[in-house]
Order: structure tokens, then C-alpha cells, then sequence
């Protein structure tokens, strides 16, 4: 019979491999990225391949509107932390509280020609600059924002007692967009619909070279990964000890 000590050291190993997972999952891209090459956008390959390609997102198509700027844009990420006491070895942390994307096929130029872009919203994600807004336990948000709360089910007040200690209860409302007019770097696989080369799927979309790129990844996948490693060798410990 399996003792409390190593059932618990089995629970650690799940854990830790749970977060290690979470951590490295966004590093899947990250050599097949370096490796590439950054084509023009009339360059790109007719048959089904993966491409980076850099350009200017055009004023084409049906935009939305971000949810905290209220800025015109072609897809946007969001989302609202707030801090809180505890986290996984850290206190103080920010906690999530909500999140959600929006967007929209777009076009993106070059002096060599034109591109559409499908980005998926099941697998959507910027790797761009964000705009972010904070307001504390005991302060509205702006009128933009407050709008926004008002209409999500999945955000609630801060809590009372949160409200009580100093420094904790403050929101981050932190939005990431593509806006037109701005230069992207873009990388995933190309597709034929309807007679017409697109890229689409899971894409990687940034302001960043790919190698600031490959930088800022690997330093968000750090902690997980740090943290998963603690959660192992714990686990690896309670069943061997």
C-alpha cells in the first residue's frame, strides 16, 4: 500500500508537469521561427508552408473595437488581474481575473504586394506592446472600462476584505491589439481558399524582430518552467525518501 508521503510526491510530479507544460508550450514555435527566413509578402509560397513574412496591416475590412482604449483594430487580447495576497511562491501576486480576444481577417502590405490573414480565435494570441490601465480597491476605472465590467458576467467586485489591506485589490486592465497602420511581423502555415494564398491558423503575430521575439517568450516561460522543476524534484523526493 502506497504510503501519504509518496501518493503526495505523485500529486507534485502531476502538478509539476502540468505547469511545466503550461510554461513550454509557447516555446513550440520559437525555433521553427529562428530558423525561418522573413520573406516578402509577394514571396509567399502558393502551396501550404510555413512563412514569416513581415508588412503594414492595411484599412481593409470589418474592424472592431477594443474593449479599455476604444480603439479601431483588426483583433485585440485582453485581459484583468488583480492583486491579491498569495500566489505559487509569490506573494502580492497578480491574479486573473478575466480575459478574451476578438478579431478579424485583415490584409497586410508590402512594396511587393498584398496578403490576407485569417488569424484563429481558438489559438489567438499578441506578442505586442500593451496598453495598460490600473485602478485600485477603492477607485472606479475609467468610463470606457466600467461600461466594459458592467457587461461580464465573470467580473466581480473586489472583495470586501481584500478592500481592507493596503496595496492589494488593484486592477490591471491590459489590452493588446492590432491596430492598421502599423507594421507586423507574422508567422504560421499558408492556405489556398478560394483560388487565393492566406495565412491562417495559429498564428504568431508581433511588433518584435523574431529574435526579441524568441527573447520575451522565453523569459514568460522562465517561471512556469522554474516552478514546475520545484514541483518534480519535490515529487521525486516524497516517493523516493
Amino acid at each position: 500500500m502506497l504510503s501519504v508521503q509518496t501518493v503526495f510526491g505523485f500529486v507534485l510530479l502531476a502538478l509539476g508537469g502540468a505547469i511545466g507544460w503550461y510554461g513550454v508550450r509557447p516555446l513550440v514555435v520559437v525555433p521553427k521561427l529562428l530558423r525561418a527566413t522573413v520573406c516578402d509578402v509577394g514571396d509567399i509560397p502558393a502551396d501550404d508552408a510555413f512563412v514569416v513574412c513581415r508588412g503594414t496591416v492595411s484599412e481593409t475590412g470589418e474592424s472592431v473595437q477594443a474593449p479599455f482604449t476604444g480603439s479601431r483594430c483588426f483583433g485585440f487580447e485582453f485581459e484583468v488581474t488583480e492583486r491579491q495576497p498569495f500566489g505559487i511562491g509569490i506573494p502580492w501576486f497578480q491574479a486573473h481575473v478575466d480575459d478574451g480576444v476578438a478579431v478579424r481577417p485583415f490584409t497586410l502590405d508590402d512594396p511587393t504586394g498584398s496578403l490576407t490573414v485569417v488569424p484563429s480565435t481558438k489559438r489567438f494570441g499578441l506578442d505586442t506592446d500593451s496598453t495598460v490601465i490600473t485602478a485600485s480597491a477603492n477607485e472606479s476605472p475609467p468610463d470606457r472600462i466600467q461600461r466594459f465590467v458592467d457587461v461580464r458576467d465573470t467580473i466581480e467586485p473586489v472583495s470586501s476584505w481584500i478592500r481592507l489591506v493596503p496595496g492589494l485589490g488593484r486592477r490591471r486592465y491590459v489590452e493588446r491589439r492590432i491596430d492598421p497602420g502599423e507594421e507586423y511581423l507574422i508567422a504560421g502555415p499558408t492556405e489556398r481558399q478560394q483560388g487565393e494564398t492566406v495565412l491562417t491558423g495559429n498564428l504568431v503575430i508581433t511588433d518584435r524582430s523574431p529574435r526579441q521575439f524568441a527573447v520575451t517568450r522565453l523569459w514568460k516561460a522562465a517561471f512556469p518552467v522554474l516552478i514546475a522543476l520545484i514541483f518534480v524534484i519535490a515529487g521525486i523526493g516524497g516517493i523516493v525518501i
